[in-house]
């Protein structure tokens, strides 16, 4: 568990590098059992689970999945937008619309790549950029989806000192492609968390950083219920996968079921609570994120994001580093979003 306090002693520089290969390397790691069901996992890398990187679908191990790649088209938004003038330390409403509506090209820009050929993107993400009409909080897109497609490609959002407007620019970069409000004060959440992450909180304080800012906002039931419950179940003896199965309500996390995580709540409350559980203990947070029924890549992903985003670039293996896809883009575009410090 976190010791609550702030840490000045790891560097913003370290941190941004930590989330993005964190998230970049957790992702590499659910990808190759995303779609199977626990008791699979567990048949298929006894006795507990997958435990190192692994090929999939005929990709090298380390290859990560669309929620990579949409974090990086965030990263690069956000970078057109600074380039533009935008000023994070003094972001209005204005700037943040402006934002996002960087961040909507580029989701275009990698949509009509087809770099995410074989990298399982979500069917909600692919609908609404395909339609071409990017979402509002206040006109959302019209798919009512909470799915967890906004939250996990969020994080970035929380490198660059946005401070508590880190919140809506997450919540309005969600609701370019996902309509539910549940998907936008999941994605808002996360990036504040990482965002007082980066400025150097403990988890437990920036989790109730950004707890305080959701219980404002008009329909947050869900995701505070997850995030309570992520919380509380850390604080318990309960083993990881009894605890996974109480986040959320959506899904039912069974050996030979659905599982988890497929909605923005529980691949939030999910990672949050690996994260917490497991403090510096990077594989392991990331081990049982990944080995559930549910969405293992977006809910390992988020983990490590915010593992990386609390300890550094050093919480990931150094081994799991190296084989990391486009280990030193991610690196380097991790410097670049701290470049306006």
């Amino acid at each position: 568990m976190d010791d609550h306090q702030p840490d000045t002693t790891i560097s913003g520089s370290a941190r941004r590098r930590g989330c993005l290969l964190g998230l970049a390397v957790g992702d590499a790691f659910g990808a190759p059992v995303e779609f199977w069901r626990r008791d699979e996992i567990v048949e298929r890398f006894p006795p507990d689970g997958i435990t190192t990187l692994e090929p999939w679908h005929g990709l090298p191990a380390g290859t990560f999945t669309d929620d990579t790649q949409m974090s990086i088209a965030t990263a690069l938004g956000v970078l057109d937008w600074r380039a533009a003038g935008g000023r994070p330390d003094a972001a209005s409403a204005a700037d943040v619309a402006a934002l996002t509506d960087a961040i909507w090209d580029r989701y275009l820009e990698w949509y009509q790549s087809h770099d995410w050929e074989g990298r399982a993107p979500g069917d909600t993400c692919m609908s609404a950029l395909a339609g071409g009409r990017p979402g509002r909080t206040d006109d959302p897109a019209r798919n009512g989806s909470k799915g967890c497609g906004g939250v996990m490609r969020v994080a970035p959002l929380g490198l660059i000192g946005l401070g508590d407007r880190a919140f809506d620019a997450a919540a309005r970069a969600a609701a370019l492609t996902h309509g539910h409000v549940t998907s936008d004060l999941s994605s808002g959440f996360l990036a504040l968390l990482v965002d007082r992450l980066v400025a150097g909180l403990g988890l437990a304080e920036a989790a109730g950083v950004a707890r305080e800012r959701l219980v404002a906002q008009p329909g947050c039931e869900e995701t505070l219920a997850a995030v309570d419950a992520a919380v509380a179940s850390a604080r318990s003896d309960e083993g990881p996968y009894a605890a996974i199965g109480r986040i959320g309500s959506h899904g039912v996390e069974r050996p030979d079921g659905r599982g988890k995580g497929w909605v923005a709540e529980e691949a939030l409350g999910i990672g949050l609570f690996c994260a917490l559980r497991f403090g510096h203990d990077y594989p392991a947070a990331v081990r049982a994120a990944a080995t559930i029924t549910g969405d293992s890549d977006s809910t390992a992903s988020i983990a490590g994001a915010i593992l990386g985003a609390r300890f550094g670039l050093e919480v990931v293996p150094a081994d799991w580093a190296a084989q990391a896809e486009r280990r030193d883009e991610l690196l380097a575009l991790a410097d670049e979003l701290g470049s306006g410090d």
